[in-house]
């Protein structure tokens, strides 16, 4: 129960109500009312269902054998209203394939961990906007019917996502997409990427149960074209009216020319853990990526100086051409009941091949030293791995966090992951090295609905090296630590706030981190700040979705602080505030329509305190 102070009045609200209802079918008492526990999205697609097939609810399944599973699967469009119309175009998900997502079965007791687990089977994004699972009357005595309520998602779509930061379209996906592939829950679209310097255009195929056999098939290949010729800013100056011309080709948006510049792959056919029973599973995978590389400032390209053969100081745009594929292979063993252990053994083959771009300059100078500061190191690595983790089945439904009304799946209690890789020479390996890393988190509930997340982690790649001109024992270690809350729902919002600290060491793959924008720090500059230090503090204010139409509205108000930089002592601080407008719409996805106007308080290089930075995406900022 929440606390009486968070209502106006003595008449218990909305939320009071379904808290009251959802903690009586926690606690197995008998006036367990189904039906009030929902959000109300979920409510009235359970109503239609129960007066569609004249089914009665029973208050207590426990301890009682399921008869029959019934399915009872709405339209996208279950409303009544001229909406309807397009539910004729729109394929229905066939019964089996809600079935075979279940971990429950028909001469099953009625287990509420197991009605939960299949639950969360059922809540893909891609398929599901509503799913609830209540115990019915069955016409065999002493039994009961379980009954499965989904509403879809319209599959057959023009599938968007998108970023606009600073102006201009800085990430699109679109796909031209069956979601529901005659009605079996498979994805098949023609699907373009793109980001500021390339577009990424090809098939995509997913098959989350081969054949009814719980195979996970996932499949793409895009060509790689390029979008335009981005200008180079210099960090230094760090002014984004002063983009210097780059000399790459121009593409699609500023020649209006297919200029093909790379291409990218991925398959893999796994056998998961698909339910918590699951005692085996495995994997194999295979990707490509090949093409340009780039590293991204303000709209453009980031800028490194380096020095020329005769002395003079060079601005050079921050990509290169870069070849890389990998593969691995991985068997699990699970098992574990009050506490889930998995061990998994595998190989990771991978190949990674940095290259200059045929158009930069022929200077033998330039050439090694850009090497030297940007390129990532070029090797071929053969490393079987073993890795160990166990988390608690702890789960719980959360709502409003994510997204608005529907439902969340969050697991509670501690999670650890750990796991060591082994380079050998005589697999292939370019160099000899052992390479651990951990993981380890903790989530505790609050009060009803919210919940505090702490995690922490590391990486080390243990190889006699030099560092920076240092010799080291390890290289490119890294290491970070975040707190992630969310409060208990409120009558009118919930305050969901996170902080992380990142840092990296013995770097030699010149790689950074990176904050602005999108990234974190909405009120500034698209990776405006850099470093092997990264610090950052969110808090957002969300309210609850207000519903309208089809919609479902809300709004936030945000502050954020944070800096990067080389090292903490010198790390500069950053600050903005702003608000923003969320839009659901459950007939089409999951995910939220984002729309952020954030201020910065503190002046950056090339960005003045209190101008405006507009952004928009998709789903919740963090």
């Amino acid at each position: 129960m929440l606390p009486r102070a968070a209502f106006a009045d003595n008449a218990p609200s909305e939320l009071e109500k379904r808290a009251e209802a959802e903690r009586a079918c926690n606690a197995h008492e008998a006036k367990c009312d189904w039906i009030a526990a929902q959000s109300t999205l979920e409510r009235a697609s359970l109503i239609r269902a129960l007066e569609a097939r004249h089914y009665k609810l029973v208050a207590a399944p426990w301890g009682k054998t399921i008869a029959k599973i019934r399915v009872y699967n709405e339209n996208v469009f279950a409303e009544d209203n001229w909406l309807a119309f397009f539910n004729f175009i729109h394929y229905t998900t066939r019964e089996r394939a809600i079935r075979d997502e279940l971990t429950i079965r028909e001469g099953d007791i009625w287990d509420d961990a197991l009605v939960l687990e299949s639950a969360r089977r059922l809540h893909d994004p891609l398929y599901s906007s509503v799913v609830v699972l209540v115990p019915v009357e069955s016409v065999e005595p002493g039994k009961i019917d379980l009954l499965v309520v989904t509403r879809d998602i319209w599959s057959l779509r023009f599938n968007s996502q998108y970023t606009i930061q600073e102006g201009a379209l800085t990430s699109l996906q679109i796909s031209i997409s069956e979601n529901n592939f005659l009605g079996n829950r498979d994805l098949l679209a023609a699907a373009l990427r793109m980001d500021q310097g390339s577009v990424a255009v090809g098939p995509v195929f997913l098959d989350k149960n081969v054949v009814g056999s719980h195979l996970y098939l996932s499949a793409s290949a895009d060509v790689r074209l390029t979008r335009q010729a981005l200008s180079v800013f210099d960090p230094v100056v760090a002014d984004p009216n002063m983009g210097m011309p780059s000399g790459d080709p121009r593409g699609i948006e500023d020649a209006h020319v297919l200029h093909h510049e790379g291409s990218d792959s991925s398959i893999s056919l796994s056998y998961p853990l698909w339910a918590l029973a699951s005692e085996w599973g495995g994997g194999v995978s295979f990707g490509h990526a090949y093409g340009p590389a780039r590293r991204y400032l303000f709209t453009g390209l980031r800028g490194v100086h380096e020095t020329s053969s005769t002395g003079q100081d060079e601005l050079l745009p921050w990509e290169y051409e870069l070849k890389q594929w990998s593969s691995n292979a991985n068997i699990v063993r699970q098992w574990g009941s009050w506490l889930k252990q998995q061990f998994y053994v595998g190989v990771n083959v991978s190949s990674t091949r940095p290259s200059l771009l045929p158009n930069f300059p022929n200077d033998q100078l330039l050439q090694s030293e850009f090497e030297r500061d940007v390129f990532p190191r070029s090797e071929f690595i053969s490393a079987p791995y073993l890795e160990y983790s166990f988390f608690m089945p702890r789960y719980t439904t959360l709502r409003n966090v994510g997204t608005y009304e529907l439902a969340e799946d969050a697991r509670y209690g501690p999670n650890l992951d750990v796991s060591v890789s082994q380079g050998l020479h005589a697999l292939g390996s370019d160099y000899h090295f052992t390479s651990p890393s951990l993981t380890l988190g903790w989530t505790f509930p609050w009060c009803r609905d919210g919940f505090v997340s702490l995690s922490t982690g590391g990486a080390l790649r243990i190889q006699d090296a030099v560092s920076h001109g240092t010799p080291v024992d390890s290289i490119d270690d890294t290491a970070n630590a975040s707190v992630r809350a969310a409060t208990p729902t409120y009558e009118y919002l919930r305050i969901v706030a996170q902080a992380s600290i990142s840092t990296r060491w013995n770097d030699t793959q010149n790689a950074y981190l990176s904050l602005g924008s999108d990234s974190g720090l909405r009120g500034y500059a698209i990776s405006e700040f850099i470093g092997q230090r990264a610090v950052l503090g969110q808090i957002e204010a969300r309210s609850m979705p207000a519903p309208w139409w089809v919609l479902r509205l809300g709004g936030v108000v945000f502050y954020e602080i944070g800096g990067a930089a080389n090292s903490l002592a010198r790390l500069p601080v950053y600050q903005d505030v702003g608000l923003g407008l969320r839009v659901l719409i459950p007939q089409t996805s999951r995910d939220l329509f984002r729309f952020d106007i954030a201020f910065p308080m503190v002046a950056a290089p090339g960005w003045p305190p209190w101008h405006p930075q507009f952004t928009a995406g998709f789903g919740s900022y963090f």
